[in-house]
Order: C-alpha cells, then sequence, then structure tokens
C-alpha cells in the first residue's frame, strides 16, 4: 500500500524559493538577450550610419591598376587624356599639359612619376568664387613592372625620388635621413585630421604631411602608406580658400578606409608553361 509523503512546511518553502528563483533567473536571462539584442541593434545600426556617410562622401569603385581598388571623393572626376588616334585617322596634336594626368595639380611643368590616375574638381571658396582641387594616387607598382624586364630599376627608391620631386615644387627642404619631414600618423589623436580610421576598416598604417607653408595660397597633403614593398601614396591639391563645408579630408580618410592594394609586387608572367612541377 503506498503512502502519501507527510506534508513538510519547510519542503514546501524551501520549493517556493526555488521555484521564485528560477523565474527570477529566467526573467534575468530574457532581459540580458533583451539587453544584448538592444546592443546590437545599436551597433548594426552605427554600422549602417556609417556606410551611408560614405556613399555620401565617395563614388563608385574605380581599379586603376591591377590589384588596386578605391572609391574616390565626390565631386573629383578622373582626368583622362585623349585615346590615341585609329588606324587612318591624324596623329593627335600634343597632350596639353593641364589634361596630362601625370602633371602636378598646379604645376602643369611638373611631371610625377608613378601616377596611377589623377582627378579634379570645381570647389566652392570662401567668401565667394570657385576655384579647382585635384587629387593624385600615386605608386611605385609601375616600377616594379617595369623592374621585370629593367634590373636597374629600384622600386623601393620611389619614396626619396617622389618627396624629391615635390619638394622642388613646392620649394620647400628636400626630405634626408638626417632631417626627415614632420609626418603625421593617422590615428595618433582625437581631432578631426588625427583620429584613426574607422573600426569596421581593416588595420591601415597611414601618415600625411602637409607639403607647402602656410603663407603660399595653395596646400598640398601628401598621404603615404607601405604594405611590404608595395608603397602608396596621395597627394591632395586644394586652395586654402576651399569652402571647408566641403570637408574633402575627411572624404579622404574615406578614400584611404576603400583603399586596397596588393601585398606583393606584380609578379612576371612566364610566357609559356613550365615543364614538370607546379
Amino acid at each position: 500500500m503506498s503512502q502519501s509523503l507527510p506534508s513538510n512546511p519547510v519542503l514546501g518553502l524551501d520549493r517556493r524559493k526555488f521555484l521564485a528563483s528560477l523565474a527570477g533567473t529566467s526573467l534575468f536571462a530574457i532581459g540580458c538577450g533583451a539587453e544584448s539584442y538592444k546592443d546590437r541593434l545599436a551597433a548594426t545600426q552605427k554600422y549602417f550610419e556609417y556606410l551611408e556617410k560614405v556613399n555620401l562622401a565617395l563614388g563608385s569603385k574605380v581599379v586603376p591598376f591591377e590589384g588596386v581598388e578605391l572609391r574616390v571623393p565626390k565631386p573629383f572626376e578622373q582626368i583622362l587624356p585623349p585615346p590615341p588616334p585609329k588606324d587612318g585617322e591624324p596623329e593627335a596634336q600634343p597632350l596639353d599639359p593641364n589634361e596630362d594626368p601625370a602633371r602636378l595639380g598646379y604645376h602643369p611643368n611638373v611631371r610625377l612619376d608613378g601616377v596611377l590616375a589623377s582627378w579634379r574638381a570645381k570647389i566652392d571658396l570662401e567668401p565667394s568664387g570657385e576655384g579647382m582641387a585635384y587629387l593624385h594616387l600615386l605608386s611605385n607598382l609601375p616600377r616594379w613592372v617595369e623592374k621585370q624586364t629593367n634590373n636597374d630599376i629600384e622600386p623601393l627608391h620611389y619614396r626619396t625620388d617622389l618627396t624629391n620631386v615635390l619638394a622642388n615644387a613646392y620649394s620647400v627642404q628636400a626630405e634626408t635621413t638626417d632631417v626627415p619631414w614632420p609626418w603625421v600618423r593617422i590615428g595618433k589623436g582625437d581631432d578631426d585630421r588625427h583620429r584613426a580610421f574607422s573600426p569596421y576598416v581593416g588595420k591601415k598604417t597611414v601618415d600625411y604631411i602637409d607639403i607647402p607653408p602656410a603663407d603660399q595660397p595653395i596646400n598640398a597633403i601628401f598621404y603615404w602608406m607601405e604594405v611590404k614593398d608595395v608603397h602608396v601614396g596621395f597627394v591632395l591639391i586644394f586652395p586654402r580658400a576651399m569652402d571647408a563645408r566641403l570637408k574633402l579630408e575627411d572624404r579622404l580618410k574615406h578614400t584611404l578606409e576603400t583603399l586596397k592594394v596588393p601585398s606583393q609586387p606584380p609578379q612576371l608572367k612566364a610566357s609559356k608553361p613550365t615543364l614538370g612541377g607546379f
């Protein structure tokens, strides 16, 4: 014959405590889940706000060199030389230096080496008027290509050669080992010019410097990044009287965030397959 357990007020009290604590734990877990969901929702919203900001600041993706991708700040448009004449057409006239993407903006007599692409944009000035801004994308990648057939080419000397050209153009002292330029690393401060790149992009190490003295009416900001033996630079040129609302520097920072470069120099492609092995 079965017997029922005697009622135990103490046991009943402990059971009620257990059930109450279990309910509390469940509610706490639900609360943590809700809080976690809110955090994820807020993080997602911030990410899409960042994407919207980038899309408003930049144009569509371009590939100026194999393995190089970027989005250029609005309202820049690429400087493209006229196409070569077709068979039977008269020879093209000498290229206007102002239409040559390899010429330094505002210095048509200065030819740049390693230009992957150049852009220009009409911009508003303060208090009124209109001016021109230029953007040059430069790299030692073309030198790596040339080195495949000319071993005298020195791709790793590219920065020295380029800074010498810019120093002469802006009448400043050339950079040397003993007297380096006062480069500034992006991410070393909290102000607009120094703040770090977005956490949504991969780690990038970019230095920059304002080349011309402040008393010159045109500023040229030189940005430099190295990915192993592949070196890339930007030269952003604009009148100092540019309307600050355009925020070209902020836009270019987004361009740097979208910039992709190969981690290895171009490799010489074999003219015919090699027998055996891989």
